[in-house]
């Protein structure tokens, strides 16, 4: 029934259904392509970098490699997370790999207030990552990892410490987390060269 009080309003509904007519055609058209691109990704080797569940499982390479000290208290954090990463169910295999990682830190304070104290602190680091053979001859492969994280500097000593150990632990995860995704990928390139 038109409404002859607001005929405008009528006029814009018809043009919005017809609109969402096309815009249902174009999702479907689109559904329906993706749907038939699936198989053919899973067929091409496409596999996501980032899987966890794959994780659970251990892989051998990985497993053999051992993580060589790393000094002061942050360096001790890595490489706890590195054994943990790289063999996550603690599995007794013989090494044939030394992973070498010199930990370098810096603190930055990035914001100051009118009175020149700091409110925002930084932390970065950067690990120089050398995989050797066990006895330490060949190397095997070399990366620089980088992570930055940011924290509250406030009037509060304490908080403001926690806030510095929450963001050294966060680079400690991020700087972990990329060795072994680095790691796995060198190992499974090796492995299908031989």
């Amino acid at each position: 029934m038109p409404s002859t009080i607001f005929p405008h309003l009528e006029r814009d509904t018809r043009f919005i259904r017809r609109r969402g007519r096309r815009a249902l055609g174009r999702f479907a058209a689109f559904v329906v392509l993706a749907l038939a691109a699936a198989p053919l990704l899973s067929a091409c080797g496409f596999e996501p970098l980032y899987v966890q569940q794959k994780r659970a499982v251990m892989e051998p390479e990985l497993a053999a490699i051992k993580v060589m000290p790393i000094q002061e208290h942050i360096g001790q954090l890595l490489e706890w997370s590195l054994k943990n990463a790289l063999n996550p169910a603690d599995a007794h295999v013989t090494p044939r790999y030394a992973l070498h990682v010199t930990l370098t830190l810096r603190q930055d304070f990035l914001a100051i207030d009118p009175e020149a104290v700091s409110t925002r602190g930084s932390v970065s680091a950067l690990a120089k990552v050398t995989l050797t053979s066990l006895d330490g001859r060949t190397v095997l492969y070399k990366a620089n990892v980088q992570s930055v994280a940011d924290y509250n500097i406030i009037p509060d000593a304490y908080a403001s410490q926690v806030g510095r150990s929450a963001a050294q632990k966060h680079i400690v995860e991020d700087i972990s987390t990329e060795i072994q995704t680095r790691l796995a990928l060198f190992m499974r390139q090796r492995t299908a060269e031989k």
